[in-house]
């Protein structure tokens, strides 16, 4: 899998922070071979998306969408997208008491868990995605899943 990070509103943000997280992720799930977009927005642009593809009008923290598994088909290696909006974990961050960029790890993992497939609709489903989560977020997982 190969991260493309995308930015929509230039917000300041340290790619690299995500890499040992992600190196972690890579152990714990098979990942899709390809191109996966991981896309920073504001508020409103995800409030966008939300709103057109979930019909929830209001906006949301992360967005993720599998492109190999909706019945789209693209001639590129891109399988998926995953948008964090950078307001909101912003104020989420705040409000738990933890860095922005560990928010957005934490989003970030989430999201990239969605695309390949894990949700957590169900009870059982929840526990296998938090286990991963806690997994690949190690030292910080206490902080962040609350």
């Amino acid at each position: 899998m190969q991260i493309h990070y995308l930015n929509v509103d230039d917000f300041t943000i340290d790619t690299s922070y995500f890499k040992p997280y992600l190196a972690r992720l890579n152990e714990q799930i098979e990942t899709h071979s390809g191109v996966l977009n991981v896309v920073f927005v504001n508020n409103p642009y995800i409030q966008a998306l939300n709103k057109t593809y979930r019909a929830k009008d209001k906006p949301t923290d992360v967005l993720s969408f599998n492109y190999k598994t909706e019945g789209r088909d693209f001639v590129s290696d891109l399988f998926g997208e995953v948008y964090v909006s950078v307001e909101m974990a912003r104020a989420q961050a705040s409000d738990h008491h933890h860095s922005l960029q560990d928010e957005l790890i934490k989003l970030v993992v989430h999201g990239i868990l969605h695309v390949h497939g894990y949700d957590h609709v169900e009870d059982e489903d929840y526990r296998d995605m938090f286990a991963i989560e806690k997994a690949v977020l190690g030292d910080i997982a206490g902080e962040l899943l609350l």
